[in-house]
């Protein structure tokens, strides 16, 4: 799942080539991608509206439209967003010729020159397609269907994105603010990671990379951290998202830039899918287990699970 460098990195990208670009027109071949309103509505609403501003909020993409709407993007599982030039074209002819096929691929994407062939492959599975007025295509492409796409006006962002925590690369991110919050919940520390509510935008790569900086095990109760343990991984937090950052964002499977390229974060994640390799610190194997039903990754030796 696309977590918070995942999302900034393109966040990034779009802010760069999208803004000030009106949409023409709104194509969505899988209904379901709209969260809200309704499809046709969600259609009707969006065209005309000019990109004012690109922002990120946890893991939800937010793009600024035009008459005080937004657009906000949840990519989930296998989510990604795809810039194509001018002059691909859209073939839809799989929905009249078999359709069980359409539901699961949805429309082929033309290139308009032969040097564009190995691209169009990052194009498959498309359930949104914005036209833009100067004739490129934004793409949302999700092969497991999973995201979400959602327009609302303005004044009711709060509501939108309710239940979010601090961001964790802003100063609202105090370890104050993050003490006080550990020390109201009794579950481990990993679970607790993963709860937006806590910390907008990390998930389990960045869970697992924070609490191996901080030398904390996963199965730790997290009101049993002392200060400097919480401390320590609230610095590990805003470090491995900066890294995550820097190096693209980390791509083990689905996850693709603007421009349908893996990030190479993975090249520098020391725990996440390690297991079984030496530690960097000590040279003991990683170990994976499953907590709070998400893969695990942590050494034991640096991060020894101690008597509370």
């Amino acid at each position: 799942m696309p977590e918070l460098p995942e999302v900034e990195y393109t966040a990034r990208q779009l802010r760069a080539l999208i803004v000030g670009a009106a949409i023409q027109e709104a194509h969505v071949f899988w209904t379901r991608t709209i969260g809200y309103p309704d499809w046709h509505d969600f259609c009707a609403e969006i065209v005309g509206r000019r990109i004012e501003g690109v922002r990120r909020r946890g893991k939800f993409l937010l793009l600024d439209l035009s008459g005080d709407f937004f657009l906000s993007i949840h990519r989930r599982m296998s989510g990604n967003l795809l810039l194509l030039s001018p002059g691909w074209q859209i073939d839809t002819s799989l929905r009249e010729t078999d359709n069980a096929a359409w539901q699961t691929r949805g429309p082929t994407f033309l290139p308009p020159t032969a040097t564009d062939v190995a691209y169009s492959r990052e194009t498959s599975h498309c359930r949104v397609c914005f036209d833009l007025a100067d004739g490129r295509r934004l793409l949302y492409t999700d092969p497991r269907k999973f995201g979400r796409m959602e327009l609302w006006p303005c004044f009711s962002e709060a509501e939108a994105l309710h239940g979010l925590g601090p961001e964790p690369l802003e100063d609202a991110f105090t370890v104050e603010h993050f003490a006080e919050e550990l020390a109201k919940r009794k579950t481990v520390i990993k679970q607790v990671l993963l709860d937006q509510s806590v910390v907008a935008g990390v998930g389990n790569i960045y869970a697992d990379e924070a609490l191996f900086y901080a030398h904390i095990h996963p199965l730790r109760r997290a009101n049993s951290l002392n200060a400097s343990e919480i401390d320590a991984l609230r610095e590990g937090i805003i470090s491995v998202l900066a890294l995550g950052i820097e190096h693209g964002g980390t791509s083990f499977s689905d996850y693709r830039d603007l421009a349908g390229k893996a990030g190479n974060n993975f090249d520098h994640v020391r725990v996440f899918q390690q297991d079984g390799k030496p530690c960097v610190r000590c040279g003991t194997l990683i170990e994976r287990r499953v907590i709070a039903q998400r893969s695990t990754h942590f050494c034991p030796t640096c991060q020894q699970l101690i008597a509370e």
